[in-house]
């Protein structure tokens, strides 16, 4: 899942040292979103090194506001080193003065706020703010591990999840951020809870699961995945396989 809005919980962290800021930025989140008791969960950090030492793999972070001008490591420095722990958080860069830099955009903020604007201005930023928080939630994550850490992973950047030790392991394409932990990310749960969960992952074999959005071609004995890797469809699955590849192809042009 992403984050905890399907339990309607955001949970978000905000970096500044101006703690006058800090507390005006969630009167403001909380005037657009309403009942914090239910909704709100915020992790208050003062420096780019504090959000750093405390910030938690294991929270899906849905939103961080974050101050480019910080005393010691700066916004840019600070985005750069939590991008590599949480890529698909969205983030919002805030400063008195500053303006966006070619390097402030290489991880990818969503919005500039600036301090000074009226709080009118703040209130539909804010707004825009939490609606791209939401659309994002609508993705389907898994959580997995790579080495000692804890990882999303987008379901849609799945190719197959093959048998593990413990659990099961993702493959994912080449071109997604999850391809940085050399494609393979161990998960907790076997395949058969994987493929009654998501009915985009298929059983095409006893020992992978195939996510049926990068399937090109089946025949009786073989698949063709987008990235041209070929896997074997055994006899026990090629039928019900071949049936989920035509129903899914049917609907991709509904």
């Amino acid at each position: 899942m992403a984050g905890e809005w399907w339990k309607g919980l955001y949970h978000i962290a905000i970096c500044d040292d101006d703690k006058l800021f800090v507390e005006y930025i969630k009167k403001i989140i909380i005037q657009v979103e309403g009942d914090t008791a239910h909704t709100l969960k915020f992790y208050e950090f003062y420096s780019g090194e504090e959000l750093l030492l405390h910030i938690e793999d294991n929270i899906q972070y849905d939103l961080l506001i974050l101050d480019m001008f910080l005393g010691g490591m700066d916004g840019n420095e600070t985005a750069i080193h939590f991008r590599q722990r949480h890529p698909y958080t969205t983030l919002v860069f805030c400063s008195g003065v500053c303006q966006p830099t070619v390097q402030s955009f290489k991880v990818s903020p969503f919005r500039y706020l600036l301090k000074s604007d009226p709080e009118t201005l703040f209130l539909d930023e804010v707004s825009e703010i939490l609606k791209e928080v939401k659309r994002n939630a609508r993705e389907l994550f898994l959580v997995g591990h790579y080495r000692n850490g804890t990882v999303r992973v987008r379901l849609k950047n799945i190719l197959y999840i093959e048998n593990a030790k413990r659990g099961s392991r993702a493959v994912v394409s080449a071109d997604c951020k999850e391809a940085e932990f050399e494609g393979r990310i161990l998960l907790d749960e076997k395949l058969k809870v994987l493929s009654e969960r998501y009915e985009e992952l298929v059983f095409a074999h006893n020992s992978y699961v195939v996510n049926i959005d990068h399937v090109e071609n089946v025949n009786n004995h073989e698949l063709l995945l987008d990235n041209g890797e070929k896997l074997s469809v055994s006899r026990t699955y090629q039928k019900s396989f071949r049936l989920a590849f035509t129903k899914n192809l049917a609907k991709k042009y509904m």
